[in-house]
């Protein structure tokens, strides 16, 4: 259950992949999860809490991190979830609904994996979860609605089905639209279709679909 009065929030959690990209401006409150904390500070960009067990810093760095924040949830080393998990949960709890997650893309593959899989978890729950970096925006949609995707910079679009099948899918402003089709796990048709509206609408029945915009 949400807290009291707390609807429609935004947090930015900012991991710490060496090839780190984040927007100008972060609208919302920003987290630092292990080593992006010390990223943050790094960039001058204010945040109040920071979540991991902060194992990939020194013990310098570590103090470092501590003075800058209100909060610091230090975690195990031995722990049966990522640090990235542990901070979603963090916010989650808190009530945020929008989550942003910068710095799991351009490093160790798991990692991206694991960020997948997490927005799949939480788009169950209602909330929604999007991988960004300079290049990508990654993000996960529910069945049952009239999806619109804005398109500015990223006009490149891939579609996936998560789970089981996708059905019924259907899509509208791209270059190579569907109506009514079926995409399964293992089809790859839906990789890189290019938008041609500033707002492409997609619908469809059944199944979890991994949208992922690219620019070049």
């Amino acid at each position: 259950m949400l807290p009291l009065g707390v609807i429609n929030v935004t947090a930015h959690l900012v991991c710490g992949s060496p090839y780190l990209w984040l927007p100008e401006t972060l609208e919302g409150d920003v987290v630092g999860v292990d080593r992006g904390a010390l990223k943050l500070i790094e960039k001058g960009i204010e945040f109040d809490t920071a979540v991991g067990d902060f194992d990939s810093v020194s013990e310098v760095e570590r103090q470092l991190i501590a003075k800058h924040v209100k909060v610091m949830s230090e975690l195990p080393v031995n722990k049966d979830v990522t640090d990235c998990e542990a901070a979603v949960a963090h916010v989650v709890e808190k009530g945020y609904r929008d989550i942003y997650l910068y710095g799991v893309t351009g490093g160790r593959l798991d990692h991206m994996y694991a960020a997948t899989i997490l927005m799949l978890k939480y788009v169950k729950q209602g909330v929604s979860i999007w991988v960004r970096d300079e290049q990508n925006k990654m993000f996960v949609l529910a069945p049952g609605y009239r999806h619109t995707i804005k398109v500015k910079d990223k006009n490149y679009l891939s579609f996936f089905a998560l789970e089981r099948s996708v059905r019924a899918l259907s899509l509208e402003g791209v270059k190579y639209p569907l109506d009514g089709y079926d995409l399964d796990v293992d089809d790859s048709l839906c990789v890189s279709n290019e938008a041609i509206w500033k707002r492409v609408l997609v619908s469809f029945g059944m199944g979890y679909l991994l949208v992922i915009q690219s620019s070049d």
